[in-house]
């Protein structure tokens, strides 16, 4: 009744399409592994850096791409290094130089996008740890070169194994459409988001809050989201966040009875599918839910790498980053509203 071919061709299922996304899971499930069980400073982090790198419409690198980005890390950390040791003593100076760093790398649009939010993030942290004893920002500077280097080698062994394939070019069109901004927009940009990290920074470096590091790694790697150019999108960034940190601790719960790394991939191979089929489809909030995927490792990286205290810890990061994502979106939609109700209105 039923022809065999009609059968059998209904059933089959063209895995091609799912390339890109079982790519973005697996990829990071592996590389959650490797930095779980090499247990390097911060290595939290390296999974969170590495979405960067299989996310939705992201080519491959070449080897001089790769090894250019590590070289350009090194320069910029040694640099930030070594101002941070010298103007720590003499903060009328430090600050404002501190300040117009963070202005002109919001500004660039000459350095790739992965290259600029690790700078973001080297530019937050090692200055504040260049207030901890001496030895601790150095420490931080190699932590977070090494966590780039392993990030980009293991999401290029990653492409290895899903190599870029059709399903990806759709991603890449899309961000091909993206508007290019002139240099007065990139500026007021800059200029916004200053206005936005400078009270943080001063909360920091006043009290030495170095215990918040990971609220200063979360706001640099938010701060860099397009999803902020839209301020009806920030509703949904916090939910996704949110939810995302949601996931983490019911993650930890369930590693709590079952504590083995094999549980532990399971739970992330299937918040990452629950994240990743959304990021990588035509909706409109797709992006935000990387920025979510990201909330969990993060949260969960950091409990599951720390000691005995980890069961309140997770409750403690979740609160954090919570009132990180409020905190950025509030304000960068409080700043919109203001500018905007100054511009002149045309007749």
């Amino acid at each position: 009744m039923f022809g065999k071919a009609n059968i059998f061709s209904s059933t089959i299922y063209n895995w091609s399409i799912s390339i890109p996304v079982l790519r973005y899971v697996l990829g990071i499930s592996f590389i959650m592994l490797v930095s779980t069980l090499s247990a390097y400073p911060i290595s939290y982090l390296t999974p969170v850096l590495a979405l960067g790198y299989i996310s939705p419409g992201t080519k491959p690198l070449t080897f001089k791409q790769g090894t250019g980005f590590i070289v350009i890390l090194i320069i910029f950390n040694t640099i930030t290094f070594a101002f941070s040791s010298f103007f720590k003593d003499y903060p009328f100076v430090f600050m404002p130089l501190l300040c117009l760093g963070i202005l002109w790398l919001y500004y660039s649009n000459k350095l790739p996008f992965m290259v600029k939010l690790f700078a973001i993030i080297s530019i937050l942290v090692i200055p504040l740890m260049s207030l901890e004893p001496t030895g601790v920002s150095s420490i931080v500077a190699l932590s977070l070169i090494l966590n780039a280097l392993i990030a980009i080698v293991l999401s290029q062994l990653v492409f290895k194994v899903f190599p870029w394939s059709e399903a990806d070019e759709a991603f890449v069109k899309e961000k091909q459409q993206t508007a290019i901004q002139t240099g007065y927009q990139r500026f007021c940009y800059a200029r916004n988001i200053l206005l936005i990290l400078l009270p943080v920074l001063l909360l920091f470096f006043i009290f030495k809050l170095s215990g918040g590091l990971i609220v200063l790694i979360f706001i640099g790697i938010l701060s860099i989201s397009p999803a902020l150019a839209n301020a009806k999108v920030g509703k949904f960034l916090i939910a996704a966040n949110i939810l995302g940190g949601l996931f983490a601790i019911i993650a930890y719960k369930l590693l709590v009875i079952v504590p083995m790394i094999a549980f532990m991939l399971l739970l992330v191979l299937l918040v990452g599918f629950i994240f990743g089929s959304r990021l990588f489809s035509k909706a409109k909030l797709a992006a935000i839910f990387g920025t979510g995927f990201s909330t969990f490792l993060l949260i969960l990286g950091t409990v599951t790498s720390s000691g005995d205290a980890a069961g309140s810890e997770v409750w403690t990061r979740l609160v954090q980053i919570s009132i990180a994502v409020i905190y950025v979106v509030a304000a960068f939609a409080l700043l919109n509203y203001f500018q905007k109700k100054k511009q002149p209105i045309n007749d």
